[in-house]
């Protein structure tokens, strides 16, 4: 878990860092993003956050979320290095990243990612699949760099373990990763609070925009698939966006039977962000990277060409067929 090789000489040396992690961010994106960039201002480095989307509703109430930028065209100046997190390479920053950015003005360039899929794609990788969530890796480097987390960083590092393990409910929780979270409630972290912020405070429109979702429910396969649909005109009829899906893929997760949950959610006309969640004995990210995605073994998504059937009718081919067992 501790193997930073060049990491250390990089935040020594640089004096502007830009961090900056996936589309459409999920708390461990951003609180991984906060709680480094926080800790590395506390040894006097100047530190710029940026995500294509901004910040989620249910997100607003991490420390300082206000500062986060998401236009490029406010990126001024150039920077000594460039730490992407929770994303396996530049391109999934989305948002015109790499196209509206120049690549010299980026320094050296950190991923620091826990994506089964994630592959060497910077200058430094630090790429950790053992780890529940990328929070869980920013923990051990702010260890390894000698900074103590304050109160605002460790609830952004709870914040960011808490959502990739379900709250401590997911495969992905180990023994270590519960010390870690342990670790941050002693540091500040407030359990009860960032439970409810996340988990116990949503919005009217999510709820009427999931009202629409569920009569899509489509069970096949003898009842291991189970997917749902949000289209366009849901988000336009409900006044809501794509930040207010989530969750939906593990609604039909619960169903009993199901071993692979998949949302199908409609980014522009015959495009579609495929969401994929697995019980355990279907590796989802070995199917997503077929559709040129990614992920974790349990959790992974890709994007899809072609009208809705058409879309359904591949991803479901290729997942009956990675089955390994018989009915």
């Amino acid at each position: 878990m501790n193997d930073f090789n060049g990491l250390d000489e990089i935040i020594r040396a640089g004096r502007r860092f830009l961090i900056t992690s996936h589309e459409n961010p999920d708390g461990d994106a951003l609180g991984s993003m906060f709680g480094l960039g926080f800790a590395l201002e506390k040894i006097g480095k100047e530190v710029v956050f940026f995500n294509s989307d901004g910040v989620p509703d249910h997100l607003k109430f991490l420390p300082h979320q206000d500062r986060v930028c998401s236009d490029i065209a406010e990126l001024t100046g150039s920077f000594d290095a460039t730490f992407i997190l929770d994303c396996p390479d530049l391109e999934r920053v989305g948002g015109g990243f790499c196209s509206g950015m120049d690549r010299g003005r980026l320094g050296s360039t950190v991923i620091i990612d826990h994506h089964d899929t994630a592959m060497n794609a910077a200058d430094v990788n630090i790429l950790r699949s053992d780890a529940g969530a990328t929070g869980e890796i920013v923990f051990s480097i702010l260890r390894h760099l000698g900074i103590e987390p304050d109160c605002d960083i460790a609830t952004c590092l709870y914040v960011a373990i808490a959502s990739d393990t379900g709250s401590f409910r997911f495969s992905n929780t180990s023994a270590r990763i519960i010390r870690i979270a342990a670790d941050l409630v002693d540091l500040g972290a407030d359990p009860s609070e960032i439970y409810q912020a996340i988990y116990e405070n949503e919005p009217l429109k999510k709820i009427v925009l999931l009202s629409l979702v569920l009569p899509t429910l489509e069970v096949i396969d003898g009842g291991r698939i189970a997917s749902v649909v949000v289209e366009r005109a849901m988000f336009k009829k409900t006044g809501t966006g794509k930040a207010d899906t989530e969750g939906f893929v593990n609604i039909p997760r619960t169903i009993r039977g199901v071993e692979v949950a998949v949302l199908f959610r409609e980014d522009d006309l015959d495009t579609w962000k495929v969401s994929m969640r697995s019980q355990g004995r279907v590796n989802v990210a070995r199917l997503a990277e077929r559709f040129g995605g990614g992920g974790h073994e349990r959790a992974a998504g890709c994007t899809m060409e072609g009208s809705l059937p058409n879309v359904k009718e591949r991803l479901f081919a290729t997942l009956s067929e990675a089955f390994p067992w018989e009915e």
